[in-house]
């Protein structure tokens, strides 16, 4: 605000402030405002009850306002977040906190979305009481067209694939019988032998990578039941106790009796493919490290060797399926452990230092929802 001399120039906000109550009485001024906002504005006492909804609620939550009005906010909240989240927000709120994040509702219908939710205690100076702002933000919809468009990008790599595998797999059934044909008709000298031996070889890569390109794209949706991760581990590591005898690998195994929901043969696979990648890398005498543990939210399997590492500029791709540091391979396995997390709403993490080694960790969410949801604050 600037000042000439005496004169004020620029709006006297206490004089405005003046002329609008001449016009228009506070609860005027409320239904104006709440009326232009697109989104649901409820007031509430710090008790919960609510004192005020705006007309935006009944196409976020199918209420009339005056079916909301002097009932609790749980109404809107989900059977399973009352025994601790519903309590931890008036917790945060009686402490004068504020909150905001996203939290899953429920209409009038029953139906259930996900909204973001702010929550910011007041003060109304009239009565010397503590009330609540809640503002409501209905997600489901963005969240939804999300999800959409993330599983559109994958299942179309996922189709091409699938496509790929199929339209190689029959003429390298017809190659290979053909091949063995030819050997037995016109083997003529030893040398031959080994352009034959050369040529199966190749043959049976392809058949092989064949298979892996499958196994990715038509990876089963996950049947989760409640498992010890222990004897999952103990499965994957039975198939290369042969290799790790070979090859004289040192194994530590530090794996709590931890138990989460999986589906034990796609976890099995995931584990395995960590242990194979391992053994790759390693010669005689290396060391594979297989540790478990758990905490309140997560179940964390990690392999770690102490192998080459990986170059910083591979981390980015090593998940892509055609992408890989072998001269003769394809990335299509780390691609199926990425694609077995997803389904499993967990995660895969790498750390890797060049010449020190690698770890990958399976994340394997124990409890989806977050701290202020499953616990007192």
């Amino acid at each position: 605000m600037a000042h000439h001399g005496n004169h004020q120039v620029g709006p006297d906000w206490g004089v405005n402030g003046a002329m609008l109550n001449t016009y228009f009485n506070a609860s005027d001024i409320a239904d104006i405002v709440f009326s232009s906002i697109p989104h649901t504005i409820m007031v509430m006492d710090s008790d919960g009850q609510i004192l005020f909804v705006s007309e935006g609620i009944e196409k976020v939550l199918g209420f009339a306002p005056g079916e909301l009005e002097g009932q609790k906010l749980s109404r809107i909240f989900t059977p399973e977040d009352m025994p601790f989240f519903y309590g931890n927000l008036f917790s945060m709120v009686r402490d004068r906190k504020p909150f905001e994040g996203q939290v899953m509702l429920m209409r009038k219908d029953g139906s259930r979305f996900f909204a973001f939710m702010v929550i910011r205690p007041g003060t109304d100076s009239n009565v010397e009481r503590n009330i609540v702002l809640v503002y409501l933000q209905d997600i489901d919809r963005e969240k939804r067209i999300e999800k959409t468009l993330r599983e559109n990008q994958y299942e179309d790599l996922v189709k091409i694939a699938s496509g790929v595998a199929h339209e190689l797999r029959n003429p390298l059934m017809s190659i290979g019988g053909f091949i063995n044909r030819l050997y037995k008709s016109c083997r003529s000298v030893d040398e031959h032998d080994r352009y034959y031996e050369f040529i199966l070889t190749n043959l049976r890569k392809i058949e092989r990578l064949v298979k892996k390109v499958e196994g990715f794209s038509l990876l089963p949706k996950p049947r989760l039941t409640q498992e010890a991760v222990k004897p999952i581990i103990e499965r994957a590591l039975a198939l290369y106790s042969e290799e790790l005898k070979k090859k004289a690998i040192r194994l530590n195994m530090d794996v709590k009796d931890t138990v989460s929901w999986v589906d034990q043969a796609l976890v099995v696979k995931a584990v395995s493919v960590l242990l194979e990648n391992a053994l790759d890398v390693l010669s005689e005498n290396g060391e594979i490290s297989v540790s478990c543990t758990e905490s309140r939210r997560e179940c964390r399997i990690a392999v770690t060797d102490n192998g080459c590492g990986i170059d910083p500029k591979d981390l980015p791709f090593i998940f892509n399926p055609f992408f890989s540091t072998k001269a003769d391979g394809a990335g299509i396995d780390l691609a199926t452990v990425k694609r077995i997390m997803d389904s499993h709403m967990g995660s895969i993490e790498v750390t890797s230092a060049k010449g020190e080694g690698t770890t990958f960790v399976l994340v394997f969410p124990v409890e989806r929802r977050r701290a202020i949801r499953i616990a007192p604050v």
